[in-house]
């Protein structure tokens, strides 16, 4: 009886300190993500890759999908200390981990963004990038938005009022869909083609850009003209 008594507070310890563990300290609700959209660039040994986050209300729930050039995968978002967990395949193998800070306005940024690839261990996150979907320039069928190659010649143009797409490397034209907000999946010359659209500082401004990973495996970037 002596012994249990006096193991009384190693328990009580045992036990606060495992509350304290599971405690959930978050100032961030799912709920504000819906009016975001997040995206990454990852490096890997095959080179630069591509994938975006974007949220939709379902009932109470928020759902995010995540999408890259062949990968669509939605999951339900659970906030836990202002982060969530993305497994991409939904094995475990790849995983996101997204932590948001938030500022005076209510406005949301990163604090941390990682990713864990079981299978290589060399991925990284190269570069990440979370914008207001009301910032972002995806009216191209409206506009006909042009935009010059960053890293080479033969710029790209979307037409006018369609869902085609002209760029200087081919005589043809390409079709796209919609997947989110400066966000689409499309084809040219029998190849698939995946993009979204960022924003950062370019000499001095913040300037608008499509990113695109294509099924040749090269990873290209447009700045908006």
């Amino acid at each position: 009886m002596k012994n249990i008594f006096k193991m009384l507070p190693i328990l009580f310890l045992v036990i606060m300190t495992s509350c304290k563990k599971d405690k959930d300290n978050s100032t961030i609700a799912a709920s504000e993500l819906s009016t975001y959209q997040l995206a990454v660039t990852l490096k890997k040994q095959t080179g630069t890759d591509l994938r975006l986050f974007y949220f939709t209300q379902n009932g109470n729930e928020i759902t995010a999908t995540l999408e890259g050039l062949n990968i669509k995968k939605t999951q339900t978002v659970i906030i836990k200390n202002d982060s969530f967990t993305f497994d991409e395949l939904g094995d475990g193998n790849i995983t996101y981990k997204v932590s948001f800070a938030k500022d005076v306005n209510g406005n949301l940024s990163f604090k941390n963004v990682s990713v864990t690839n079981k299978a290589d261990i060399t991925m990284s996150i190269d570069g990440s990038y979370i914008s207001k979907l009301s910032d972002i320039k995806g009216d191209f069928d409206i506009y006909g938005y042009t935009y010059e190659n960053m890293n080479g010649p033969y710029g790209l143009t979307f037409i006018k009022n369609t869902n085609n797409w002209r760029w200087g490397i081919s005589a043809n034209n390409g079709t796209y869909t919609k997947i989110s907000r400066g966000a689409w999946k499309g084809m040219l010359d029998g190849k698939a083609y995946f993009a979204l659209t960022i924003e950062e500082h370019y000499k001095g401004i913040m300037r608008p850009f499509l990113l695109i990973k294509g099924e040749d495996a090269n990873f290209y970037k447009f700045g908006l003209v």
